[in-house]
C-alpha cells in the first residue's frame, strides 16, 4: 500500500475502496465457512459481499465480523486508506528493562536504515520503484518501533509530585500543533 494521498489513483481498487475490499473477500476466502461462523447463509453473504447487488448490504458489524474470523482486515485498511490514513498494528508490551533498552536502540536502527534507502535511492539522481519500495518498507519498520517504545513508555507512566492535588483546579496548557 502506498502512503500518499496523491497515490491513491495506483492502487488497486480494492485496496482504496472499500466495498471493493469486501467484494475481494468472495476470491480469496471459503465464504461458505465465513458464513457459517457469522451466523449468514452462505448465498446472502455473497450478495452482501456483491457491490452491484442492490438489495442486501453489508453492515458494519458483519464487516467487523468477516475481518476477525479471517483475521484479514483489507475492507478496514481500504477504508482508513480512502480517508488519506493507515491502519498499523500496535504492539504487545511489557518488556523486561534490557529489552526496553534493546527496543529503544532499535528506533535509531530503524531510522537509520530509513535514512540510508533515501540516500542510496537518491545516488544516481532516479528513485526507482524497487527503491521506493525499500524506502516505504524502512519508513514502516521505524514508525512501528517508535509505537513500539512510546506503547512501553505508556505503561510507565505514574502520578508524580507533580501532579495535582484531587481538589485542586487542574492547570491548562494550551500547546500548538507543529
Amino acid at each position: 500500500m502506498l502512503l500518499s494521498k496523491n497515490s491513491t489513483c495506483k492502487s488497486s481498487p480494492s485496496t482504496r475502496c472499500p466495498m471493493a475490499a469486501a467484494a475481494s473477500y468472495v476470491s480469496d476466502h471459503n465464504i461458505s465457512d465465513i458464513a457459517r461462523k457469522i451466523g449468514v447463509g452462505e448465498k446472502i453473504l455473497i450478495n452482501k459481499l456483491n457491490d452491484n447487488c442492490d438489495s442486501h448490504h453489508l453492515n458494519l458489524q458483519q464487516a467487523v465480523a468477516i475481518g476477525d474470523v479471517t483475521n484479514d482486515h483489507r475492507v478496514l485498511n481500504a477504508w482508513a486508506y480512502s480517508l488519506g490514513k493507515t491502519i498499523i498494528d500496535l504492539p504487545d508490551v511489557g518488556l523486561s528493562e534490557e529489552e526496553f533498552a534493546d527496543q529503544v536502540l532499535k528506533v535509531g536502527e530503524a531510522s537509520g536504515g530509513y535514512c540510508k534507502a533515501i540516500r542510496l535511492a537518491r545516488e544516481d539522481g532516479i528513485i526507482e520503484q524497487s527503491e521506493f519500495n525499500d524506502i516505504q518498507s524502512k519508513a514502516l519498520e521505524a514508525i512501528v518501533s517508535i509505537l513500539h517504545v512510546t506503547a512501553e513508555l505508556e505503561q510507565m507512566v505514574r502520578p508524580g509530585p507533580s501532579t495535582n492535588p484531587p481538589n485542586s483546579p487542574a492547570k491548562t496548557n494550551l500547546k500548538v500543533a507543529s
